[in-house]
């Protein structure tokens, strides 16, 4: 009997209200909203959250190498090189692909790519695969993937399937974020229409119609078409009429009172705990008071603890499906090359390393810092002599007082 797991989790019945039914008309919320995948990237704050983070993870260079001997060199592998840097396949960049997989992953919690090769088992080609269409299955004991297109039913080898994902609870897929956060983002979509229909109805909150007689069917009726015939945004600031001493008597709250423009505030800060980007990178500020020194520490720890585990994640599926067991064998490997992204600026790191070099305080030498940079360690013939500002000083030279003071940590803003 085989076991089936997809993203829409093990139960396939219509009266498993987690099953494939919800998740193609959406999953109900208390705010009465239905929320998808598709559906919530109506909402700015998860649009542009699921954006940065594919456009971080898809923009940088990828490196291929080996280590061998403590040293770092330059994997010979070009076509392989041209497929992840340059064009995934002959219709999508490799930019292209890597934000649409990433993207896939964000939503539904998974991003499945077909692995085409040639006739020596060599990668030629990354063809993204529909995620809500695709996902493992076992079969007594043997991992493959099916996926439709067309309608049609395909198997595929799982060494011929890319499969990035989530956090999940069975190291096999992913939890849909969207699913998993579908309140939060159905109040989101709540408060969308709900300001919609509020500026629609000319600002004006709902109530009743009060008559100091009594109205047949028919006179509600044409009471209530006349109103709603004065409504609307091209009837706004227009005089209004209401017959027969009807008087307009409010009932909601206004949006002000209801702290509607708030809770939309709070409703980004969700979307943004959710995927782990920071508010300023969302373009809300109302409680970002770190501007200025603090916004580059605050776009490092987003590179090392937002965007570092996706990295890991998809150079550990690229190394295992798309590199050759004697490739691997032999300490290849392939990186994101975040150097730019997590140092910085180039003054503080001068400053640093001055420190960390100097000949009266310092706690590193200059092998270590070309580490730090990514550099190769130069040979003995090639090191070159001390700056100037790192020699010794000489017996008649007074100290420095900067000299005693404790060296800033790797990474800070010196200012």
């Amino acid at each position: 009997m085989s076991i089936l797991f997809s993203i829409f989790g093990p139960s396939q019945t219509l009266g498993n209200p987690d099953g494939w039914l919800a998740k193609i008309v959406g999953a109900p919320t208390w705010a009465g909203t239905s929320v998808t995948e598709q559906n919530a990237l109506r909402l700015t704050a998860v649009y542009a959250a699921i954006g940065i983070i594919s456009d971080v993870a898809s923009q940088l260079p990828i490196d291929l190498g080996r280590k061998v001997d403590g040293r770092r060199e330059e994997l010979d592998a070009p076509d392989l090189h041209y497929l992840l840097n340059v064009r995934a396949n002959p219709y999508m960049s490799a930019i292209t692909f890597r934000n649409t997989l990433q993207a896939h992953v964000l939503g539904w919690g998974n991003g499945y790519a077909e692995i085409q090769r040639n006739g020596a088992g060599e990668p030629i080609g990354l063809w993204p695969l529909l995620p809500d269409r695709t996902g493992p299955e076992m079969i007594n004991g043997r991992l493959r993937y099916t996926t439709a297109i067309d309608g049609v039913r395909h198997v595929l080898n799982p060494e011929n399937v890319l499969h990035v994902s989530g956090m999940g609870f069975d190291g096999m897929i992913g939890y849909s974020p969207i699913q998993m956060a579908k309140e939060a983002i159905g109040l989101g979509l709540a408060l969308e229409e709900h300001g919609g229909k509020f500026f629609a109805n000319e600002s004006r909150s709902g109530g009743f119609l009060m008559h100091p007689g009594k109205l047949g069917k028919e006179g509600v009726k044409n009471l209530r078409d006349s109103v709603n015939d004065q409504g609307g945004l091209e009837e706004a600031h227009r005089m209004k009429v209401l017959e027969e001493g009807t008087k307009f008597v409010a009932t909601t709250i206004a949006p002000e009172d209801a702290q509607f423009l708030q809770t939309r505030a709070h409703q980004v800060e969700e979307i943004a705990r959710l995927y782990r980007v920071p508010l300023f990178m969302m373009q809300s500020h109302s409680k970002d008071t770190s501007w200025g020194t603090g916004l580059t520490q605050m776009a490092t720890g987003f590179i090392q603890y937002t965007m570092t585990p996706w990295f890991i994640r998809w150079e550990q599926e690229y190394e295992y499906k798309l590199l050759s067991e004697e490739q691997r064998a032999e300490g290849a490997y392939i990186r994101h090359n975040a150097t730019g992204l997590l140092r910085g600026d180039p003054a503080a790191r001068a400053t640093y390393y001055t420190a960390a070099l100097s000949k009266a305080t310092g706690w590193m030498v200059q092998a270590e810092v070309r580490e730090l940079e990514d550099l190769n360690p130069l040979d003995d013939e090639e090191d070159p002599e001390p700056a100037p500002a790192l020699a010794e000083m000489d017996d008649d030279q007074e100290p420095d007082p900067a000299a005693d003071t404790a060296p800033p940590e790797p990474g800070m803003e010196i200012t």
